[in-house]
């Protein structure tokens, strides 16, 4: 019982009754070795159509296997992602290649399998998805999903939905998921609501497979009739329950006991009752090779007649209908035609000969996909096989107990005889190889009047296995479905029965044993169908997809290439905008400010400030209102002050011998000096005129010089050269603190007299406090800087000269303790009077907490701050503190004070504890080393070792980021390349697919990486733990 449940859904797996032998035992398609699929098409099974059936089997019979194949089958769609592979066509090929181009090949698709399978020869590549059950059980007509089923009831007396003819089923309006193929004739996709809502997704394929849909679903219709007729109270439910127990009991029936018999020419074993121990699972080779035999039988076209033998034609006056002009467009052809019709005409027409010739309906017009309207239904089945990896034509043999074949004649005495050619062929293509034919190949050529002996035994084999397994066949009488009489009631019903019951076909208009039409039987065909009576088939080669979207696509593109330029047009005309209305506000504000103390306007000017021999900047000159010049860029922001409120005279310099560019060299007192270039004579005296005006408004006195241009430029103290000058301040201060002993004196070498000018120019530079700011690395406004400053400057003249400078550098780095805690006491105590209230303490805090650039600090927090340092010092009874009780308070931390030292830009180098200091004066003085001796090399790499010994942990970091991307590119790199060579984009991209799949895994870690640093509470706490000595987590601010 449950081995039988477990078959029961859709979605199951094919069996396998042959080992696989895919070509790499894996996955490969099977054969790689053996000729092009369409090659053995074309030499095997390419012939002359309108050859009748030996044994006079009707058209109804070959296209009824389609049903029977559709009730136990759906196992060729393409599984998910597509895996493409290309069927190779010979140059000038008549049908594919008629311009003679070459490097022409026809699409296959790979079958759905279960993506467990297909990594290892252990687990080779299996479990091919089969959508329909194993059962005969109706799947045709019910479909297997209840949903779906649903969608076609009535839910009235147990029936379907039917057209306002009810004859006909509804149209696909609510849209259930029936294959909707290209129809080929075409070439475009059609709305898929035109379809007709049936059981099976791919009943709409053809006009024939159409008819058989409509013709059960009828039935249905009419057994629940007569249910509801002998039980007038039971409900809907029963009522389509019954109903449908009976028709698939019918089904079972035709398909086992009238088609099977008809279609092999012998019949099923002697039913013996259910076997539980029996595997119905439809078998790869059944899929793949035996039950395709059928498609030989498949006429080019369909009859059509009525009752009294008129056969009809179609429009354009041909014959029958024209199979390959109908594909997926059955619905238009019953918009023309009847059920009655076509059922009558089938029935009446002779199918095709038994034999390996496919008619050129479906061997070279079978539909396809819109990139390729028509494939050859011969070379596809040959790919099927392949792709279940189905063993070759003796091995299969052997596995169902036949005899293998030892000699090329041994498949088909009778048609090699007659045909030797096709025996020279046959061996030829398979290069002798016995053990390399097609399973396809050699079952079809074993055929005379039907399936030969192998396929024979697979199709008896495989429909044996399904009724035997299946616990609710209409035989069984221990499923209590049906009762004895009732069972021998339902063998009695055929194909024909049920023609006459569900149509308005008389009993006289057709044979009784409908899958055979022998003299005597009504209506003969008037000849038998072959290409050159049938309308000319349309070959539409090819689809373009692009077709009808040129315009759109221009104006896509030239909107894509217009997006960012107006964006960032848009983005730069927002950024003037409020640029303007911020330099409006702040100018206003200035006015404001001027006009509110009483002040006079502001004047300015527009001129170019000279920088250095290449560059040059526009500003705007503002002269007040206090003793000083202003520089300003377009937005209005200062970039430098030029006071004058401690000097009498100003002194300016003026170029004498340019004329267009005329020069102004304004000296500054102990800063850099200031370069102004006009556009012409008559600016410069304007700006020269507003500048005296200026000045004696403030009592101060212009005096001007007049010089030549180059001599003006080449003395001009830039700010480059000030700086430069500064930065030899710093290492000259550096030099004399770290460099002599006590008492040392200087020691003079051959260059050192060069030098002496300079080193004296040094001695008289002094700092301003934005340049002592500057070399701190803080903001001149800064309370710290102020505070430092004002203790620096002992002459209080506003200036740091060098003295003041080497003198508090020397206290830092040698200096005593207490000589430091009496500095940073006299920079808390701001207004001298000898002790530090909490107040001072406070600021000097909030400086402290600005400078480490941390979270600041609100009063509370400060106020309980300071409390907890008095109570701890014991001074929790005072508000303020004297000199001693600092040295009180700081005595705990007087270690500490050892490291406390100044940060100076200028001279590279952070003066720290004295410890240091120390051990760097007694080794500090070495005789000089001249490195000009030194390869350049050596030095390059001393530089390269440094530089690893600075960032020794960051690089290893950095090792370790691209180690990890890397790997991740090369083992996504790999399986894409070596593991998964076979699927969907990887046949069709190549490598390109895995660079990118590789890139992509690569990108994925990046993007991780990126995200963790915007964690920054997640970094603020890792830095509380000791993790933080081995990961840099500061290292972007350093």
């Amino acid at each position: 019982k449950c081995k039988t449940v477990t078959f029961v859904f859709s979605d199951n797996h094919l069996t396998r009754k042959t080992p696989p032998s895919y070509a790499d035992g894996v996955y490969m398609l099977a054969g790689q070795n053996r000729p092009s699929a369409r090659k053995l098409s074309q030499i095997f099974m390419k012939g002359e159509d309108g050859l009748g059936s030996s044994r006079n089997r009707t058209a109804l019979l070959a296209f009824f296997g389609q049903v029977a194949s559709s009730e136990v089958l759906m196992a060729s769609e393409s599984g998910c992602p597509i895996e493409v592979h290309r069927i190779e066509i010979e140059k000038c090929d008549e049908m594919y290649d008629r311009e003679c181009k070459g490097n022409k090949y026809i699409p296959f698709h790979r079958a759905g399998y279960d993506r467990k399978t297909g990594q290892s020869p252990n687990s080779p590549r299996d479990n091919h998805t089969n959508r329909m059950t194993a059962w005969v059980d109706g799947s045709f007509i019910y479909s297997t999903s209840e949903a779906w089923v649903n969608a076609m009831r009535s839910f009235e007396n147990g029936t379907f939905l039917t057209d306002e003819t009810e004859n006909l089923p509804i149209r696909n309006t609510m849209r259930v998921p029936l294959f909707n193929s290209p129809a080929p004739h075409v070439l475009r996709m059609m709305n898929p609501e035109r379809l007709f809502l049936l059981g099976d997704p791919r009943t709409n394929q053809n006009p024939a497979l159409l008819s058989f849909g409509i013709l059960f679903f009828r039935w249905h219709n009419v057994v629940a009739k007569r249910v509801q007729n002998e039980h007038p109270d039971w409900p809907d439910e029963e009522i389509f329950q019954r109903a449908r127990r009976i028709v698939v009991a019918t089904l079972q029936n035709i398909i086992a006991y009238e088609y099977l018999p008809a279609f092999m020419g012998e019949g099923l074993p002697k039913y013996e009752g259910y076997k539980p121990d029996v595997h119905p699972g439809v078998s790869h080779v059944f899929q793949s090779a035996a039950f395709r035999f059928g498609h030989t039988l498949i006429p080019p076209g369909i009859y059509r007649r009525d009752g009294t033998c008129q056969f009809r034609r179609t429009p354009m006056g041909y014959h029958a209908l024209r199979l390959c002009s109908t594909w997926w467009d059955s619905n238009d052809v019953l918009s023309d035609s009847t059920v009655e019709e076509l059922l009558l005409g089938m029935s009446s027409q002779i199918s095709e000969r038994e034999d390996t010739v496919l008619c050129s309906d479906v061997r070279d017009k079978l539909f396809g996909p819109m990139e390729f309207s028509r494939r050859d239904l011969g070379a596809l089945n040959i790919m099927r096989g392949r792709d279940n990896g189905l063993p070759d034509y003796n091995t299969v043999r052997s596995y169902f107990r036949l005899p293998k074949i030892k000699e090329w004649s041994e498949i088909n005495p009778p048609l090699f005889k007659k045909k030797p050619e096709l025996l020279q062929l046959l061996a030829a293509v398979y290069a002798n190889r016995l053990d390399n034919v097609d399973v396809y190949v050699g079952g079809m050529l074993e055929s005379r009047d039907g399936p030969g002996e192998l396929f024979r035994a697979i199709i008896k084999e495989q429909f044996t296995r399904i009724r035997d397994a299946d616990r609710f066949w209409f035989e069984n009488t221990e499923s209590g479905i049906f009762t004895e009489e009732e069972i021998e009631e339902i063998r009695k019903i055929r194909l024909y029965d049920i023609i006459v019951n569900s149509t308005n076909i008389k009993p006289g208009e057709i044979q009784k044993h409908v899958f055979f039409w022998v003299k005597g039987d009504p209506c003969p065909q008037p000849l038998q169908l072959n290409t050159s009576l049938l309308e000319p088939c349309r070959y539409l080669q090819g689809y373009d997809y692009f077709e009808g979207s040129e315009l759109a696509y221009i104006y896509a593109c030239v909107f894509l290439g217009f997006v960012p330029i107006v964006c960032a047009g848009a983005g730069y005309g927002v950024v003037k905008l409020q640029n303007r209305r911020r330099r409006r506000l702040r100018m206003r504000q200035e006015e404001i400010k001027n006009s509110g103390g009483g002040k006079t306007s502001v004047d300015k000017m527009a001129v170019r400030e000279w920088l250095h021999a290449n560059h040059r900047r526009l500003v705007k000159v503002k002269f007040g209102p206090e003793a000083a010049i202003h520089t300003v860029n377009r937005k209005g922001e200062k970039l430098r002050t030029v006071n004058f409120g401690s000097t009498e005279n100003m002194k300016y310099e003026d170029s004498n011998g340019n004329k267009k560019r005329p020069l102004i060299l304004i000296r500054v007192p102990r800063d850099h000096d200031l370069v102004l270039e006009f556009d012409s004579l008559a600016s410069r005296r304007k700006f020269v005129a507003k500048l005296e005006s200026f000045l004696n408004s403030h009592k101060k006195r212009l005096l001007s010089v007049h010089s030549s241009c180059e001599m003006m430029l080449a003395n001009a103290e830039t700010r480059e050269r000030r700086q430069k000058r500064l930065e030899h301040f710093f290492r000259e201060a550096y030099a004399l603190t770290f460099g002599l002993k006590p008492g040392e004196k200087r020691r003079h070498t051959h260059m050192d007299n060069e030098d002496d000018g300079e080193v004296m120019t040094v001695m008289r530079t002094s700092l301003s406090k934005s340049e002592f700011a500057s070399a701190l690395g803080m903001k001149p406004d800064a309370v710290f800087v102020r505070k430092m400053f004002n203790i620096v400057d002992k002459d209080g003249d506003g200036r740091i000269s060098f003295q003041e400078f080497l003198d508090t550098v020397v206290l830092f780095s040698r200096g005593k303790t207490e000589d430091k805690l009496r500095i940073i006491f006299d920079m808390c105590d701001n207004d001298r009077n000898g002790v530090i209230d909490k107040g001072e303490l406070s600021e000097m805090l909030r400086s402290l907490v600005e400078i480490a650039r941390t979270t600041s600090l609100s009063d509370e927090h400060v106020t309980e701050l300071i409390d907890g340092m008095f109570q701890d010092a014991g001074l929790e009874h005072k508000d303020f503190l004297t000199y001693s009780d600092f040295k009180l308070m700081m005595k705990e931390y007087k270690g500490d004070f050892v490291a406390i030292g100044l940060d100076c830009k200028g001279a590279k180098q952070n003066f720290l504890d004295t410890s240091t200091n120390v051990a760097r004066m007694t080794s500090f003085h070495i005789e000089p080393v001249h490195d000009g001796a030194r390869h350049w090399l050596l030095k390059k790499w001393d530089c390269i070792t440094t530089f690893l010994e600075e960032n020794r942990q960051n690089i290893f970091y950095l090792f370790v980021f691209y180690v990890i991307t890397i790997a991740l590119f090369v083992e996504r790199f790999i399986h894409y390349s070596f593991l998964a060579e076979h699927t969907d984009l990887r046949h069709i991209m190549g490598v390109g697919i895995a660079i990118t799949r590789g890139s992509a895994a690569s990108l994925s870690f990046c993007y991780c990486l990126l995200l963790l640093t915007m964690s920054r509470n997640l970094l603020t706490k890792l830095k509380e733990f000791s993790i933080q000595q081995y990961i840099p987590l500061d290292a972007h601010i350093q």
